[in-house]
């Protein structure tokens, strides 16, 4: 009988793929679902109610911050009620582990991580924004993109960044 067996790097390549996958799910429930079951079904009616009526959408552009600091303003604030807190760092923690992802797994540089976390947040924000799911909020890009920086970082201190790096070089 001919077995072949899977080399390690295989196995940890595979189960670094399902930690991504089970992170982005989990993004996804908290962002978009708010802790709640992820309803797929729902998210695809909010769509169809959204293209039906696109004037919708500019109503909840006008309630939309666009302003800079505002929430972050606000929620600093209000830092010892916990909606407050919970949402200013609640913000930043759920990008951290996309900057230990990046950096480990694809190899990213500081920059491509700042754009990838960006790019996700964006597209999470406007799939709020249209599927009336949570409001957008630009203070909550600069939020994510600076839990992004900040796994980054974890990333680049640790070990592991350097033996990468040394095996790199």
């Amino acid at each position: 009988m001919n077995v072949k067996y899977f080399s390690p790097v295989i196995w940890i390549k595979l189960g670094a793929a399902a930690l991504f996958a089970g992170y982005l799910y989990i993004l996804i429930k908290i962002i978009l679902f708010k802790f709640g079951d992820v309803n797929v079904p729902l998210l695809g009616r909010l769509f169809l109610e959204t293209a039906e009526q696109p004037h919708n959408i500019a109503y909840r552009w006008q309630l939309s911050n666009l302003t800079p600091f505002v929430s972050i303003r606000e929620n600093v604030a209000g830092l010892p009620h916990m909606h407050d807190t919970f949402n200013l760092f609640g913000n930043i923690a759920v990008f951290i582990p996309l900057g230990l992802f990046l950096g480990l797994f694809v190899g990213c540089r500081l920059p491509a991580v700042l754009f990838y976390a960006l790019s996700i947040s964006l597209a999470l924000e406007t799939a709020q924004l249209i599927s009336a799911m949570g409001s957008f909020d630009v203070d909550d890009l600069i939020l994510n993109t600076l839990g992004g920086a900040i796994g980054y970082g974890l990333f680049a201190g640790s070990g592991i960044a350097r033996g990468r790096l040394t095996q790199a070089g």
